[in-house]
């Protein structure tokens, strides 16, 4: 079977602790949904609590080179994102032919993680809300 290239997706997925709950299974869906794609899962917490971090581990050793995941331990602050820029490594690490972003976390998180997107020219966004609060 050939890869097929020019329809592969890297799908990253931006998070804080209170929207892992609401993102995790659409992760385990595109982890084992058939076609050529990439998984990045950037998880912040701000107390180093990654409630997930055991079933992340799991999927990780399932699906070595399909995702990868990002567990960061901060604060939102204003300048967030410039002292934690693995958002613009995976973007320019890619290469996958698209890539689709979906953010879910508190109001603040998302608002500022749509903010560096668009700043590193990510016009095409998903803001899921969190199921979960």
């Amino acid at each position: 079977m050939e890869a097929d290239f020019d329809n592969s997706i890297h799908w990253v997925f931006i998070t804080d602790e209170s929207g892992m709950a609401t993102i995790f299974p659409q992760v385990k869906t595109k982890l084992t949904t058939s076609g050529m794609h990439h998984v990045s899962v950037v998880y912040y917490s701000p107390n180093q609590i990654f409630n997930f971090r055991r079933e992340l581990d799991i999927l990780v050793r399932h699906y070595p080179t399909v995702l990868f995941t990002y567990l960061i331990s901060t604060e939102v602050f204003d300048n967030f994102f410039q002292e934690h820029p693995e958002l613009e490594s995976i973007i320019n690490a890619n290469t996958m032919s698209q890539m689709e972003f979906m953010i879910c976390g508190n109001e603040e998180f998302c608002e500022k993680s749509a903010a560096l997107l668009r700043f590193l020219d990510i016009q095409e966004i998903t803001i899921q809300k969190s199921l979960f609060i």
